[in-house]
């Protein structure tokens, strides 16, 4: 009964996630996991199998052209990560040891997202918070105190179920009731008006690029659409990561191109390329100004492992033959911000936005930012939702408007309170265009960086140590 139960709480939670995006089923997968684990002797087999069925669940898009194998090795590490909640065992204290449940989600959450090879925290818990009714407070305490909320909620569900503590519930639900008047506010310092270009690609998959030329002719083509089509020019025109998927400086039919059109209209355009260098390529973020010159270029810090280069490069070949066709990309080191009129735009290319450190500190000094990604590998897949749920997190995060430009979507306008203001289909040419707020203040979250992620582990802590204490 407890395996069954617990692969129901593995399905549960990854309803939280895309493609259903029902942020309330985390809470009720947090009941039905201590159910299960505090009714067995084999906790920690309980807990694997929760942690591989969400993982898998959430994380079986990555497999669309790799196989089954890659897959279930990425899901069986990840679900490593979740064996420490075989802890919370039936015990005669079972209902102090069911508190244990924040304190090592929490740290699942960040160790998966830091090792190995730099972590895969893709389906963090807070990642499935956007449309929770207190996702805002992410700009006070990080996107941690959004699992830590969560947590706290299915605990009580749990306690409610199991008629216990009944007075612990009541204050939960006083807690995340008071939660409501924070107070939230932020003064923009102007706005600016984005036009976002999603062109789409010629043929999905792993080769999409392999007619690169073309990728960069339906971008033309959209942007020319979208510029006859809006009614007054925009202050930048932004395309998405591999729009140019050559090197425009050894092309320069390419790079002359993208130079043409932001001469001719007067508008800079920020364009996703691939320089090919020396050490090796290099996936950037480039701005031409409107006068046609390119201005500056932002390198890509926080490469994808397995995608961008392959960690094990012997034994991954062997997973896969798919690890041989991979070229090592080199990783760029500086923070680098697009200016244009009086705004700082901050790039985070794909990845990058599933890293603490690297938002963080491009987006301190920005009013603006930016996500160029390329979602032609997973497209139709749940991927590219997920994606757009952790940006927005990463706007309430950050106190920032937020575009995410995709090739073939979702693309998205997102506020800095993580609402979608505009949106694309999936799979087909689209254009984004509207005015975002500036803005330049920092969230608390921002101020404590690192820390919050501590201070909301702490808490959970101090709220577990203090009921242990009372059973002792």
């Amino acid at each position: 009964m407890s395996v069954f139960t617990a692969i129901i709480s593995g399905l549960i939670l990854s309803g939280a996630y895309a493609p259903l995006n029902w942020w309330f089923l985390l809470p009720v997968a947090v009941a039905f996991f201590l159910y299960s684990v505090t009714k067995t002797r084999n906790s920690f087999r309980i807990a694997f199998i929760f942690g591989f069925v969400f993982n898998y669940l959430t994380l079986n898009w990555s497999g669309t052209y790799v196989g089954l194998i890659p897959v279930l090795f990425l899901v069986v590490l990840q679900s490593i990560f979740y064996l420490p909640l075989g802890f919370i065992s039936f015990k005669r204290d079972r209902y102090s040891r069911i508190w244990l449940i924040a304190p090592i989600l929490l740290v699942a959450d960040e160790l998966r997202s830091i090792i190995p090879f730099g972590g895969f925290g893709w389906n963090r818990l807070s990642f499935s918070q956007a449309n929770a009714p207190f996702s805002f407070t992410a700009a006070f305490l990080g996107d941690s105190v959004l699992s830590f909320i969560s947590i706290l909620l299915g605990i009580a569900f749990y306690l409610l179920w199991a008629r216990a503590q009944l007075l612990s519930v009541a204050l939960i639900l006083v807690f995340t009731s008071l939660i409501f008047i924070w107070p939230v506010s932020s003064s923009s310092q102007g706005s600016a008006s984005i036009l976002g270009i999603q062109g789409n690609v010629p043929q999905l998959g792993f080769d999409f690029n392999s007619r690169a030329k073309e990728v960069f002719k339906y971008h033309v083509r959209e942007t020319d659409v979208a510029l006859k089509r809006i009614p007054r020019k925009p202050d930048v025109i932004v395309w998405p990561e591999n729009s140019v998927d050559v090197d425009p400086f050894k092309y320069p039919e390419v790079g002359k191109r993208v130079s043409e059109i932001a001469r001719s209209h007067s508008i800079a355009i920020i364009v996703g390329a691939v320089l090919d260098t020396p050490q090796g390529p290099e996936n950037v973020s480039m701005m031409w100004d409107s006068k046609g010159e390119v201005q500056s270029i932002y390198k890509k810090r926080v490469l994808t492992p397995f995608g961008e280069y392959i960690p094990l490069r012997s034994f991954a070949s062997k997973i896969s033959p798919l690890a041989n066709n991979v070229t090592d990309f080199v990783p760029g080191n500086d923070v680098v911000l697009h200016h244009f009129k009086n705004v700082k735009a901050a790039p985070i290319i794909c990845y990058e936005v599933i890293n603490d450190a690297a938002v963080r500190s491009i987006s301190k000094n920005s009013n603006l930012l930016l996500v160029q990604t390329n979602n032609a590998t997973f497209a139709s897949s749940a991927q590219s939702m997920q994606q757009l749920n952790i940006s927005r997190i990463r706007a309430i995060e950050n106190n920032r408007w937020l575009i995410s430009v995709s090739t073939t979507g979702v693309s998205a306008i997102i506020d800095n309170l993580g609402q979608i203001k505009h949106i694309t289909k999936q799979n087909e040419p689209a254009y984004l265009n509207s005015n975002v707020d500036l803005i330049e203040s920092l969230t608390l979250s921002s101020r404590l960086g690192n820390w919050s992620a501590l201070v909301v582990f702490l808490m959970s802590l101090v709220l577990y140590i203090g009921k242990r204490r009372r059973y002792v």
